[in-house]
């Protein structure tokens, strides 16, 4: 991502965390971004391509921070421990991206729609980390599926959490959820 659009990306979180998509206006996008609007429709044709940018690249972010940190790891229920760091660390990190991300879930508009399709993505490389805990027969295999969605849940739920409690210690919330997922996918 180049500094404009990285600027761009920031700005645009910033808004639709704030005002939410329907309210946020490019003018706003691109004051905030201290850019003139003619660089902002320079590298977006619209709203919506805006929103989808910062859609496919947060996600982005957070899938090759999770393949980095867990690629030297060789257990896997140290690696599902690490995904659920790594995400809880991200979730806090830029927790207005993941109130964009909840904002937008439900509705059947062309960005909630493309939206989906991401977390679809984000979904499959849990998935894998889950089944190769259930291929070697560390977790319950059964449903792992469902296994996903509930990973996303909890991190939706964190970021409620952390917006109510901002005085816990973001540090405490990683290692109270992590060990509450670890035990919410053992084996039984």
């Amino acid at each position: 991502m180049n500094k404009t659009k990285k600027i761009i990306f920031e700005a645009a979180i910033k808004a639709f965390s704030q005002k939410g998509y329907h309210k946020s206006t490019m003018d706003e996008i691109a004051e905030t971004a201290g850019v003139a609007k003619g660089t902002l429709y320079y590298h977006f044709k619209s709203k919506e391509d805006i929103f989808k940018f910062i859609i496919d690249e947060g996600l982005k972010m957070m899938e090759e921070e999770i393949i980095d940190k867990t690629k030297h790891l060789e257990n896997p229920i140290e690696k599902l421990r690490m995904v659920c760091k790594v995400q809880l660390d991200l979730v806090i990190k830029y927790i207005e991206f993941f109130k964009t991300i909840l904002s937008q879930m439900w509705g059947d508009e062309e960005r909630q729609n493309q939206l989906r399709e991401i977390l679809n993505r984000y979904f499959n490389l849990i998935e894998g980390y889950l089944q190769e805990a259930a291929d070697a027969g560390l977790i319950d295999g059964t449903d792992i599926k469902v296994k996903v969605y509930n990973f996303f849940g909890i991190m939706a739920s964190t970021v409620v959490y952390s917006l109510i409690h901002k005085d816990k210690n973001a540090n405490d919330i990683i290692e109270e959820t992590i060990e509450f997922i670890m035990r919410g996918i053992g084996k039984r």
